[in-house]
């Protein structure tokens, strides 16, 4: 967490919320809830640029604890530009959990996804440099449209998790199979991508009640943690952190890479602003990201909804099996 000297140049599916997108964020969390759980997403990025700059995510996780393992499925998909550039991707997951050792309650948290890819864009909504002229556009590209518009393929991503009930740190790698994803280059290959995080959940008190669950006292907590991810040569990393005191929760983040080297710029992105609010088992969750780099007065930033619903949990129980401190939303 702590590799800050790469720049931060691609763009990638991703939602500043990656603990309201667990199974994304990570197939080990797949399973990492009481009994099980669905979770819709919405990301609209640069609200000002014109085209479409949208990513939706919807999934269904359950945990099996008689075989200690969760299974789950996934939806995503990703429009960006005027041409339509679009990636959807459907992927079913598995995890498993064990206890690695008793008295620090450490467990460990292997997982594994597969999921088919299409890849899909409108040439006919594009105008290409050789479509200028001095008399206005050509119609016709020199360069000709590619025979497919459509590039469908299966995949995989691959991860573990180490946690107790005060930190965790997990690592994934996607793009196990480096699958062809290019219109025009055949030899193409997605790089597979690597991502590290982490957090520690800090208790900060505890006292009033709950109105909507039973009569149990609140906990107040802090939660810090980061996300580091890099693919081919590009990289960003968010460092940052959540409040919460059911039934709210506030966070504020930064998004970019900060170099060490004091003679260069930092690179940062964005601040992301985000709060939260739970009623029985049912969490919603928004954020804005204020950007702070040179796209600030063209991009308006990024809006984020997040919904999660939990089914059959028991509010009074306090009993867990093998919990996850990192934060739900």
């Amino acid at each position: 967490l702590i590799i800050f000297w790469f720049n931060a140049e691609a763009q990638y599916i991703q939602f500043s919320q990656y603990y309201a997108t667990p199974t994304i964020l990570s197939p080990s969390f797949t399973g990492a809830t009481e009994k099980s759980r669905v979770n819709f997403n919405y990301r609209d990025q640069w609200a000002k640029i014109d085209g479409i700059f949208l990513t939706y995510a919807a999934a269904y996780d359950i945990n099996v604890p008689r075989v200690s393992s969760g299974f789950g499925v996934i939806m995503v998909r990703d429009q960006a530009g005027e041409g339509n550039l679009a990636r959807t991707e459907l992927g079913v997951m598995y995890s498993w959990y064990g206890l690695l050792n008793k008295n620090m309650q450490l467990y460990f948290r292997p997982g594994v996804q597969f999921k088919l890819t299409q890849r899909s864009i409108d040439f006919q909504k594009l105008v290409f440099g050789d479509q200028l002229t001095s008399s206005g556009v050509n119609l016709t590209p020199v360069q000709p449209y590619p025979p497919d518009t459509k590039r469908t393929y299966v995949d995989a991503a691959a991860s573990g998790l180490f946690y107790t009930p005060q930190w965790w740190v997990g690592y994934t790698v996607d793009h196990l199979f480096k699958p062809p994803d290019a219109f025009y280059d055949n030899d193409y290959r997605v790089a597979m991508k690597h991502s590290v995080f982490g957090g520690y959940r800090f208790k900060l008190g505890s006292g009033g009640r709950y109105g909507h669950s039973s009569a149990n006292s609140i906990e107040d907590w802090f939660f810090l943690s980061g996300y580091y991810r890099r693919h081919a040569a590009s990289a960003q990393m968010d460092i940052g952190g959540y409040w919460g005191h059911e039934p709210f929760t506030l966070g504020i983040w930064v998004r970019g890479i900060p170099y060490l080297n004091i003679t260069k710029n930092i690179n940062i992105d964005a601040i992301i602003f985000v709060v939260g609010y739970q009623i029985y088992n049912f969490q919603v969750g928004y954020s804005y990201d204020f950007t702070v780099s040179p796209l600030l007065a063209l991009s308006g930033g990024a809006h984020e909804i997040s919904i999660s619903y939990k089914f059959n949990t028991d509010l009074k129980s306090k009993k867990r099996l093998g919990p996850i401190p990192c934060p739900n939303l």
